[in-house]
């Protein structure tokens, strides 16, 4: 009991953490360590910066400032997806955000349509 008469409900126990088994002291209700709660670090340089046909698409029409939804329904994908292609892209080109994205995209030129005018000339010969 406290010295204003309530009892105190946080408890410090021993846990082990659920991702990388190490104890740490917590109370009831977390499961991960703080170790393992921080992001990690990535290395340097991305993967790759090449960006398939369906996602320059994406970043096409993020660079319209479309929401998930619509671009959703105009490539005929679910919103999940969506998020997935987005998420990938992020990390290939290192950005946190859409804005940093549609920044990124036209600051290179990336286009579906840089792609679509290559694939008609490379046809032609």
């Amino acid at each position: 009991m406290l010295a204003n008469g309530t009892e105190s409900h946080s408890t410090i126990v021993l846990k082990n953490c659920h991702r990388c088994g190490q104890e740490f002291r917590s109370d009831y209700k977390d499961r991960i360590c703080s170790i393992c709660r921080m992001p990690k670090e990535r290395d340097g340089k991305p993967t790759s910066q090449h960006l398939s046909f369906r996602e320059k698409q994406i970043v096409d029409l993020i660079c319209q400032a479309r929401q998930n939804k619509e671009i959703a329904y105009q490539l005929h994908l679910s919103e999940g997806t969506i998020k997935e292609y987005l998420n990938r892209i992020f990390r290939k080109i290192s950005v946190k955000n859409r804005t940093e994205l549609a920044i990124w995209a036209l600051t290179r030129r990336v286009s579906v349509a840089d792609t679509s005018l290559r694939l008609t000339s490379a046809e032609a010969q």
